[in-house]
Protein backbone atom coordinates (compact mmCIF):
# COMPACT_ATOMS: atom_id res chain seq x y z
CA UNK A 1 0.00 0.00 0.00
CA UNK A 2 1.48 3.23 -1.17
CA UNK A 3 1.50 6.55 1.07
CA UNK A 4 -0.66 7.90 -0.84
CA UNK A 5 -3.31 5.48 -0.37
CA UNK A 6 -3.09 5.12 3.00
CA UNK A 7 -3.23 8.69 3.29
CA UNK A 8 -6.30 8.81 1.58
CA UNK A 9 -8.07 6.19 3.64
CA UNK A 10 -7.05 7.51 6.91
CA UNK A 11 -8.45 10.78 5.30
CA UNK A 12 -11.78 8.78 5.10
CA UNK A 13 -11.57 7.73 8.55
CA UNK A 14 -11.19 10.70 10.27
CA UNK A 15 -14.04 12.33 8.13
CA UNK A 16 -16.38 9.73 9.41
CA UNK A 17 -15.55 9.55 13.05
CA UNK A 18 -15.98 13.36 13.01
CA UNK A 19 -19.54 13.10 10.51
CA UNK A 20 -20.32 10.24 13.41
CA UNK A 21 -19.49 12.42 16.58
CA UNK A 22 -21.85 15.54 14.77
CA UNK A 23 -24.75 13.18 14.54
CA UNK A 24 -24.43 11.63 18.27
CA UNK A 25 -24.32 15.17 19.86
CA UNK A 26 -27.20 16.42 17.57
CA UNK A 27 -29.56 12.91 18.37
CA UNK A 28 -32.64 14.16 19.71
CA UNK A 29 -32.48 12.01 22.88
CA UNK A 30 -29.88 13.72 24.37
CA UNK A 31 -31.67 16.85 24.07
CA UNK A 32 -32.92 17.09 27.89
CA UNK A 33 -29.05 15.82 29.13
CA UNK A 34 -28.00 18.75 27.41
CA UNK A 35 -30.23 21.26 28.46
CA UNK A 36 -29.75 20.27 32.03
CA UNK A 37 -26.13 20.96 32.49
CA UNK A 38 -26.81 24.33 30.34
CA UNK A 39 -29.55 25.35 33.28
CA UNK A 40 -27.27 24.04 35.55
CA UNK A 41 -24.29 26.87 34.37
CA UNK A 42 -26.65 29.62 35.01
CA UNK A 43 -28.08 28.41 37.74
CA UNK A 44 -24.81 27.64 39.98
CA UNK A 45 -24.45 29.70 43.03
CA UNK A 46 -20.66 29.91 43.86
CA UNK A 47 -19.58 31.36 46.74
CA UNK A 48 -16.56 32.82 44.65
CA UNK A 49 -18.34 34.87 43.04
CA UNK A 50 -20.47 36.20 45.70
CA UNK A 51 -19.06 40.01 47.22
CA UNK A 52 -17.31 40.22 50.98
CA UNK A 53 -18.52 42.08 53.90
CA UNK A 54 -16.68 45.20 52.14
CA UNK A 55 -19.09 45.17 49.38
CA UNK A 56 -16.10 44.46 46.62
CA UNK A 57 -14.91 41.21 45.35
CA UNK A 58 -12.19 39.59 46.98
CA UNK A 59 -9.46 38.49 44.22
CA UNK A 60 -7.18 36.60 46.68
CA UNK A 61 -6.64 35.75 50.11
CA UNK A 62 -3.52 37.54 50.29
CA UNK A 63 -4.23 41.49 50.64
CA UNK A 64 -1.71 42.64 48.02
Amino acid sequence: MSGATFTAWYTLVVFGIIILVILWAFLPKNKKRYDDIAKSVVDDDSTDLKDNASGRKQESNNNE
